[in-house]
C-alpha cells in the first residue's frame, strides 16, 4: 500500500502547489487593484463601501468565475455609478 501512500502524498503536494499559486495570483491582483485605486487605502469609509459592494458582487450568479481583480473592479464601478 506504499504506492497508495505515495500517490496521496503527490496529490497533496500538487494541491498545495496549486493553492500557493492561486493565493499568489489573488494577492497580486488585489495589490494591483489597490495601487490603481489608492483612495480605498486612504479612507476607511470608502474601503467599507467597496467591501459592501464586493460582497454583493460575490453573491451574484455568474460571479463565481471572476478573478479577485475583476470582482473588486465591478464593486468599484458600481460605486462610481451611484
Amino acid at each position: 500500500n506504499q504506492n497508495a501512500d505515495n500517490s496521496a502524498s503527490k496529490n497533496s503536494a500538487i494541491s498545495s502547489s496549486i493553492f500557493c499559486e492561486k493565493y499568489k495570483q489573488t494577492k497580486e491582483q488585489a495589490l494591483t487593484f489597490f495601487q490603481e485605486h489608492p483612495q480605498y487605502m486612504r479612507s476607511k469609509e470608502d474601503e467599507e463601501q467597496l467591501m459592501t459592494e464586493f460582497k454583493k458582487v460575490l453573491l451574484e450568479p455568474g460571479s463565481k468565475n471572476l478573478s479577485i481583480y475583476q470582482t473588486l473592479l465591478a464593486a468599484h464601478e458600481r460605486l462610481q455609478a451611484l
